[in-house]
């Protein structure tokens, strides 16, 4: 059993931060606290599996510009992921 679930990667890395358990986190977030050892690496092998992902919107009918072109990013950026 957990003593923490979360999906917010903050509160993940505070909690590995004070030794509550280990978190799965981006390097970008914890470069600094490896760099300084207040966090090491343990499980250097794991990877995460892709997945699917889905943008949910109301409709295609009157979607603003803004959000087209959320949309448009988001599909771009996971095809590097392919």
């Amino acid at each position: 059993m957990p003593r923490l679930a979360t999906d917010d990667l903050a509160t993940l890395r505070i909690a590995a931060l004070e030794g509550i358990g280990i978190g799965l986190l981006p390097d970008s977030l914890i470069r600094k606290d490896l760099a300084d050892g207040s966090l090491m690496e343990v499980l250097p092998d794991l990877k995460i599996v892709p997945g699917i992902v889905h943008a949910v919107f109301a409709s295609r009918r009157g979607l603003i510009p803004a959000v087209r072109s959320l949309i448009d990013a988001l599909a771009l950026g996971f095809q590097d992921l392919e």
